[in-house]
């Protein structure tokens, strides 16, 4: 009995001694005090247990990267929506004030006078070289009262050329103007100097006696440009027919045949010519060939157009001839004879 009243008053004693040093004590539960060891267990069991469930039952909070991601996702989001709506009402703006703008110049533009109507372009129309370079060498033969020789010799041969884009019907006068052009320059090239100008080359070729009077020897320059002149005058006749467009070219032709070359041929060309003439086509077909282009192609512009050049044509040639013929009759060299 003593003894288990001894052992904890010696129990008692220790932990004084060991409070007395500072020592940490461990408490020990006893059983035998109130209050001992069954008590203080099933209180901190107790309190383990509401711990753990109470950390069962809080969940973990978000991480803090998270958070801000969350942030930045919905302020995002916001800024977004406000971008769209200011953008919507933009253009909703846009449309309104472009749609005033349209309406403005639709009546701005509608309010405008219009300009009187300018008168369609002229449509170019092909050079006819052939008819032009004729008229620019025969405009320059005659110069004041004399005739330039060379350049007459040269117009002389442009109308050639151009003689024979008016086809078959012209092509026996064409011929026989070809010959007696020949028959000039051949002439003339053996003494340049002395035939510079019309008159002289008749007088020179006068003075060495070649001729019988009025009567020209066969091959002389007189002869070829005799005959050269009584061409040009029967083509001035036709030519200034289908300028004023009276009548058809062939009675023209005939006309002017009737005028100019049948009183110096003889009866085998006066059957000759006249059929050759009966082929004359109509003035339509004319003034075709003459501007290069087809019937098809031919206009009032061309038609005009062809008019005027044949127009300054014989302007050219009628004081030329004129002249021309004053220079055969004072030196006597009218030669009119058939042939």
């Amino acid at each position: 009995m003593r003894n288990i009243i001894g052992f904890p008053v010696t129990i008692m004693a220790m932990i004084c001694i060991l409070e007395a040093e500072g020592a940490p004590l461990l408490r020990l539960p006893l059983p035998f005090l109130r209050g001992g060891s069954a008590t203080n267990a099933a209180v901190v069991k107790t309190k383990t247990l509401t711990a753990k469930k109470q950390k069962k039952q809080r969940k973990p909070g978000p991480h803090p990267i998270q958070i801000l991601g969350a942030n930045a996702k919905r302020g995002l989001g916001g800024l977004g929506n406000k971008i769209q709506q200011d953008t919507s009402n933009l253009g909703k703006n846009i449309g309104r004030e472009w749609g005033k703008l349209t309406s403005n110049t639709q009546k701005f533009v509608a309010n405008i006078p219009k300009p009187p109507l300018l008168p369609r372009r002229r449509k170019s129309l092909k050079s006819c070289k052939k008819l032009d370079e004729v008229c620019h060498t025969f405009a320059s033969v005659l110069r004041g009262n004399e005739v330039d020789t060379a350049q007459l010799l040269k117009a002389c041969k442009a109308h050639l050329a151009f003689m024979k884009t008016g086809g078959s019907s012209l092509r026996l006068v064409a011929k026989d103007l070809e010959a007696n052009v020949q028959k000039a320059e051949r002439v003339y090239k053996k003494s340049p100097k002395e035939g510079k100008s019309l008159s002289s080359l008749l007088a020179c070729e006068k003075s060495r006696g070649i001729h019988n009077g009025d009567e020209l020897h066969e091959k002389s320059a007189a002869m070829g440009l005799l005959w050269i002149r009584r061409s040009l005058k029967f083509q001035l006749d036709l030519y200034s027919s289908i300028i004023s467009a009276e009548q058809h070219p062939r009675e023209a032709a005939y006309g002017a045949y009737d005028k100019h070359l049948s009183p110096f041929h003889g009866w085998a060309l006066r059957k000759v010519f006249p059929a050759s003439l009966s082929q004359m086509p109509g003035r339509d077909v004319f003034i075709a060939k003459f501007a290069g282009i087809s019937e098809e192609e031919l206009n009032d512009e061309y038609d005009r157009e062809i008019a005027r050049k044949l127009k300054a044509l014989v302007s050219a040639w009628d004081p030329l001839i004129s002249c021309w013929e004053e220079e055969f009759e004072r030196l006597g060299l009218e030669d009119t004879r058939r042939v």
